[in-house]
């Protein structure tokens, strides 16, 4: 099975355009992910030091340091995002496709983050992540679909 090829983004508009609108959205929603994890883990902080039970206390560590390193992550894909902006204005193959590779490991360690800490996060923050997994989705399928359109040979 393999990802569909779009010939416009949003059925209208031209695939560079969706390229840098998605890579400019995907960078806000990053960033605003990143600040609401981080606003997360201060609660979490904050109750963990209220409630000082041992037998929790290993396991709201973990989930601690599970959302601190989504949180950077999900910076460190900010600061990447930008770089994409860039690698689609100025048609860059070779970023565009590191790009790609990055995307799929980040993509990776995020979905074992998430799954890790599902049952601990309240539904704003479930509901946050799974949007931002499909609009993620959606963005490599038109990254894809530009980059096979910008090379001649309709080759990655």
């Amino acid at each position: 099975m393999e990802l569909p090829v779009l010939e416009k983004f949003c059925f209208i508009i031209d695939l560079r355009i969706g390229c840098i609108t998605m890579g400019i959205f995907n960078s806000i929603v990053t960033l605003l992910l990143a600040v609401l994890l981080i606003a997360y883990a201060v609660d979490m902080k904050e109750l963990d030091q209220l409630r000082r039970d041992d037998s929790d206390a290993a396991m709201s560590s973990v989930v601690y340091t599970i959302v601190i390193l989504l949180a950077v992550l999900l910076l460190v894909k900010f600061l990447v995002d930008l770089v994409f902006v860039y690698a689609a204005y100025k048609e860059k193959c070779g970023i565009m496709k590191k790009y790609c590779i990055f995307w799929i490991i980040f993509l990776v360690l995020f979905i074992i983050a998430f799954l890790k800490t599902l049952f601990q996060l309240s539904a704003g923050y479930v509901i946050a992540q799974i949007l931002f997994l499909a609009e993620n989705f959606y963005c490599i399928i038109v990254m894809r679909s530009y980059l096979l359109s910008i090379n001649e040979d309709g080759v990655l």
